[in-house]
């Protein structure tokens, strides 16, 4: 019985693998059919439908929705009969998706749907006699702050608990028409900061509890003029920001919730300003782009833990300087992404482990010396990298890559005739187990467009780095894992996706018929398979 139970979950681990490593493009919808094509972007996943903007030729820009067939992408109001509703801005608070759009009358206000279209409509007209403009959305404390204008305050800080009494300014943190100017709206030791100016401030760390009374200057980092901080990012319990002080510039600091505890970490630039950006959180350390006063320097790739020793910029042999201009930081099988600029290559896709020798080149995708490929919009699908990149031989395309120089390759369909196809933003976006954007192909201008690609293999399947019980399973599955579990899909046999569960640790089987399935967890840094069996 065990030969015969071992010959099965072979063939049937066979049988998953073969019909996983499949790789499909579909238009899903040709959404214009007069123009350019409908140009959809700003997805957003809700209630297991992906929304977008697009404009059919017909109604303007508006909101639509898609299941990924095409008798199912479709329309889902037309917000502004008279123009572009232009919906953006999608986040989802309290069970409904929240958005900016424009109705032709109130201009860009705050818009809410519960996924019906009597459901949808303006919450508020935040500002009478122009945009309201809402943004920067942020759930905390049950409510969910943003940054709006109305016509007497200027940009500040807003809140809604998702009523129209209950959408209201914060505070007025720069009376008059221009102010606070919010940004880098974060959430940090069960407190909101943001950068903010006031009558006597000019862009300081502020912070909020979610009351008038405690939304204040968190510290004065510049007494005599514009601290500017920004790229506020939590790493190790702490959170790090670049700020100018006023004596030594733009330079890395950290604060951990105290005004005694926010410090410059190190002056990374004596001579001028250190400059850091882009910060992200790989392999336990902090990494982000700073420029040193290196005669040969610029804008390098930089790390930290936390202390001023360990603050270091990573040197690259590929050319004096070291890697320039370093962005667009994505982790991807526990190694860290990037774009950046070589003096002779010019911007290719590098990555590294953390380590100088580690740092590299993926490969030169351009033709042209110099010249480089400008790789953009980095995202990763099934356990590779998605990006567009410029050979200078057909435009902007659509590019794959596994992490290795063979294994990184343009892609396309076959019917594929039209130069640069996706020269228009492509908004990539992860939904029902495929890669949406846009692209133009054909004929048919800038549509939406899925990749599916199945690539769960044996060797995947065979990962034990995982928590999975109680297995075999009655109902609810734990799933425990050491990384965020940002998705599980649930797989039949034959390589069916039977349903996916987002933000998930545990799922309900409860209504599936007794079996062997297979589950495939995603995490930032990969994804982790297993065999299961429902009784």
């Amino acid at each position: 019985m065990k030969t015969i139970t071992t010959f099965l979950t072979t063939v049937l681990m066979a049988m998953l693998t073969a019909s996983l490593n499949a790789q499909t493009f579909e238009m899903v919808k040709d959404i214009n059919l007069s123009g350019d094509g409908g140009k959809p972007g700003s997805f957003f996943e809700y209630n297991n439908q992906l929304y977008f903007g697009a404009d059919d030729g017909v109604n303007g820009r508006e909101l639509w929705v898609t299941d990924g067939t095409e008798a199912n992408t479709m329309i889902f109001k037309d917000i502004n009969p008279s123009g572009d509703a232009a919906p953006k801005y999608f986040t989802e608070y309290n069970g409904k998706l929240y958005f900016n759009a424009n109705d032709g009358t109130h201009g860009m206000e705050l818009w809410v749907t519960d996924g019906t279209e009597a459901g949808t409509q303006m919450l508020k007209d935040i500002n009478s006699v122009g945009n309201g403009n809402p943004n920067l959305f942020t759930e905390y404390n049950g409510k969910l702050y943003f940054r709006a204008t109305d016509n007497s305050h200027g940009s500040e800080l807003w809140v809604t608990d998702g009523t129209e009494d209950g959408t209201q300014m914060v505070k007025d943190i720069y009376p008059g028409l221009y102010g606070g100017g919010i940004f880098d709206i974060t959430e940090y030791n069960d407190k909101l900061y943001f950068t903010a100016s006031d009558a006597t401030n000019n862009a300081q760390i502020w912070v909020t509890d979610g009351t008038e009374s405690g939304t204040q200057i968190f510290k004065e980092i510049n007494s005599s003029g514009s601290t500017n901080p920004k790229g506020y990012t939590e790493y190790d319990g702490k959170l790090y920001f670049s700020a100018d002080d006023g004596i030594n510039g733009r330079e890395l600091w950290v604060t951990d919730g105290t005004v005694s505890g926010t410090l410059m970490i190190k002056d990374i630039n004596p001579s001028g300003d250190g400059n850091p950006l882009y910060f992200t959180v790989y392999n336990d350390k902090l990494f982000f782009q700073a420029s040193s006063d290196d005669p040969y320097g610029g804008e390098e790739l930089w790390v930290s833990d936390g202390t001023t020793s360990g603050t270091t910029m990573i040197s690259s042999t590929y050319y004096q300087g070291g890697v320039k201009d370093p962005k667009d930081f994505i982790v991807m099988n526990n190694e860290l992404y990037f774009t950046a600029g070589s003096d002779i290559d010019g911007r290719e896709l590098w990555k590294s482990d953390g380590t100088s020798s580690g740092t590299k080149v993926v490969k030169n995708i351009s033709t042209e010396t110099y010249l480089g490929s400008n790789p953009e919009n980095l995202f990763v699908y099934n356990d590779k990298l998605y990006f567009t990149a410029d050979d200078n031989t057909n435009g902007i395309e659509l590019w794959e890559t596994d992490g290795t120089t063979s294994g990184t390759k343009k892609i396309q369909p076959t019917i594929a005739t039209a130069n640069s196809p996706l020269y228009w933003a492509p908004h990539f976006t992860e939904f029902d187990g495929s890669l949406y954007f846009s692209a133009n192909y054909d004929a048919n201008g800038v549509e939406l467009w899925k990749l599916t690609t199945t690539t769960l293999s044996v060797e995947d399947l065979t990962q034990a780095t995982l928590k999975i019980y109680p297995n075999p399973v009655n109902d609810i599955l734990q799933v425990k894992t050491d990384q965020q579990i940002t998705s599980i899909s649930l797989y039949s046999t034959t390589g069916q996706q039977l349903q996916r569960w987002k933000g998930q640790t545990s799922i309900n089987l409860s209504g599936y018929a007794k079996g062997v399935y297979f589950i495939e967890i995603h995490t930032p840094v990969g994804k982790k398979s297993s065999k299961i069996i429902k009784q």
